[in-house]
């Protein structure tokens, strides 16, 4: 579907505008979305913003971007490589490795943009993207600030507690996508397996209450087709599931927040885990009791409130 560049905020009092944007990334063109304030004088700054496990753009990305938008930050939301509108091949793979290059092109872009002060920049991961965007902070040195909702905290402990109420265990997915790998550098094809099932336990994310948010974004969706697709690469278990992001926690010197809900993934103790083992001083951790993980995706209450944690968090520090 072709826009003009600029789509400014139906609201009465607009206080945002919205341009689609493109840009390169491991030889391929990512697509991605601008959000800018329009109440601001003067360069602002700026948020790269990456959301979940398999998740596209239109999900909880823009969900932050609008809202901080219209607080005083320019915000870049995109789909990664081979996923949504962006070109690439594989489709649909998930992996640090990867996506890290994604995140860094999406630097490229928004330090260059002329509206935006390259000298207060700063990232935003939603569930696995906090993993994501802690990983790329090590390497990114134009990251002065991470802030973390939500997480889906890449580490061997947390990730054994995930898998281990029936189907496929930890080792047993890492050897999975090992295995895919193989028979893929052999000339193999490129193997799928779903990201959500009601009952299938060996699906990529095996729990119902993940299932139960996915599945809205499965084929119509809002009167339309959505850009979702509910596969990845079978390879992206190795991939993904045999990080430990507390390496880059321990190495992370930029102030950071994290934000997370009592019932989200890991529940208090994987993001208290993270917190702690971080390097910075400069460091906050929030826990939103009752809170479940995938409320953080759209629920306008639960993201109205992480938003202005995230701001009275940054104003101070971007």
């Amino acid at each position: 579907m072709t826009e003009p560049p600029y789509v400014t905020s139906s609201a009465a009092k607009a206080s945002w505008i919205r341009r689609a944007v493109r840009f390169q990334s491991r030889g391929a063109e990512l697509a991605g979305l601008m959000f800018y304030p329009t109440c601001e004088n003067g360069k602002v700054p700026g948020l790269v913003i990456v959301g979940p496990y398999g998740s596209v753009k239109e999900q909880s990305p823009v969900q932050y971007a609008t809202r901080l938008a219209r607080l005083g930050y320019a915000c870049l939301i995109f789909d990664a490589h081979g996923s949504g509108e962006s070109a690439g091949i594989p489709i649909r793979s998930e992996g640090p490795e990867g996506r890290l290059k994604d995140i860094r092109a999406a630097f490229d872009l928004l330090s260059n943009d002329p509206a935006v002060d390259g000298s207060r920049l700063g990232g935003l991961g939603i569930c696995q993207g906090a993993s994501y965007m802690m990983l790329a902070a090590e390497h990114e040195p134009r990251m002065k600030g991470l802030n973390c909702v939500s997480g889906q905290y890449l580490y061997r402990e947390n990730l054994e507690g995930f898998f281990g109420g029936g189907g496929p265990t930890l080792d047993d997915r890492i050897a999975r996508g090992s295995a895919a790998k193989d028979r893929e550098a052999l000339g193999g094809m490129v193997e799928y397996i779903a990201v959500i099932s009601p009952h299938d336990r060996s699906v990529a994310l095996p729990w119902p209450q993940i299932n139960d948010w996915y599945a809205r974004w499965a084929g119509i969706g809002w009167g339309a087709p959505t850009r979702w697709e509910n596969r990845v690469t079978a390879s992206s278990d190795a991939d993904v599931w045999a990080v430990d992001v507390r390496a880059a926690a321990a190495k992370l010197e930029i102030p950071t927040l994290i934000i997370h809900g009592e019932q989200s993934d890991g529940f208090v103790v994987a993001a208290q885990t993270v917190f702690d083992t971080l390097a910075v001083s400069d460091r906050k951790l929030v826990i939103v009791p009752g809170i479940f993980h995938t409320r953080f995706y759209d629920d306008p209450e639960i993201i109205d409130n992480a938003v202005n944690e995230l701001t009275n968090w940054m104003g101070d520090r971007l």
